[in-house]
């Protein structure tokens, strides 16, 4: 008994990680966690992807409720992109299976690092991203196709790249985007975690406390981030992609050499 608790300490602790980043920046299921459940928890990687999808289940619906009370989510927005990536998800997640556990991560650590980079100097480039408005859903198809994959392949819950997208391409304030991210993969991590559970892909007896964590971590993160200027937080989330995909790039040179 005495060498469970430190466990569920830990446990905790995994899940307050992911929740306070997904409240303050929308990323934090994959994004954070995995690294931390294959070196604190020990698991193995399909694990660890599909037991930090599952928590990203509780860090999402927290935040997209506290951004929500604040009125920082657009419900058209979420729902041209929750569709698609609710069916894609679970299907990119059973393919995946077959891949090598390093698969796509350069690319995908490539694309947040240039997605940064744009986020931070979006009010200083010379010509808008935005898409014109006869182009407006077929964009926001794209995006969730684009979440699904990511969601269901790298095991990240779609952060990293939804909110990016929504800052460029539909000129959104870094909150409404931060909030429409996190309200639109909520399906995707719905259908992406029971994928994994049928698979045998998610450490049930840490469901608890990580969902206890991600909970209280996620209010408290949304909280600040609500209160913090626009400019301020887009600026600390483009900082936090630029060194997430070097990680990425880094981790992957390690790997190859």
């Amino acid at each position: 008994m005495p060498k469970a608790a430190p466990r569920w300490l830990t446990h905790l602790g995994i899940g307050a990680v992911a929740g306070l980043g997904g409240g303050f920046m929308s990323l934090g299921g994959g994004t954070l966690v995995i690294p931390l459940l294959m070196s604190w928890a020990g698991l193995m990687p399909l694990q660890a992807r599909g037991t930090a999808i599952m928590v990203s289940v509780f860090s999402a619906a927290t935040g997209t409720i506290m951004y929500a009370s604040r009125g920082q989510i657009d419900l058209e927005i979420v729902l041209w992109v929750a569709l698609p990536s609710f069916v894609i998800t679970p299907l990119a997640a059973a393919w995946s299976e077959r891949l090598p556990p390093n698969a796509f991560k350069r690319e995908f650590g490539a694309v947040i690092t240039l997605g940064g980079l744009l986020v931070i100097s979006r009010d200083f480039l010379p010509v808008a991203f935005t898409v014109p408005p006869d182009g407006y859903h077929a964009y926001l198809l794209g995006v969730g196709v684009i979440e699904g994959l990511v969601a269901g392949v790298v095991g990240i819950s779609g952060g990293p790249i939804l909110a990016p997208l929504f800052v460029l391409g539909l000129g959104l304030p870094q909150q409404l985007a931060q909030g429409c991210s996190l309200a639109a993969r909520l399906p995707a991590t719905l259908s992406g975690s029971w994928e994994n559970w049928r698979l045998g892909n998610i450490c049930k007896p840490m469901i608890l406390p990580l969902a206890v964590g991600a909970l209280s971590g996620a209010a408290v993160g949304s909280h600040l981030a609500l209160g913090l200027p626009e400019a301020h937080l887009r600026s600390v989330f483009g900082i936090f992609l630029i060194l997430l995909g070097m990680h990425y790039l880094i981790r992957h040179r390690r790997v190859h050499h």
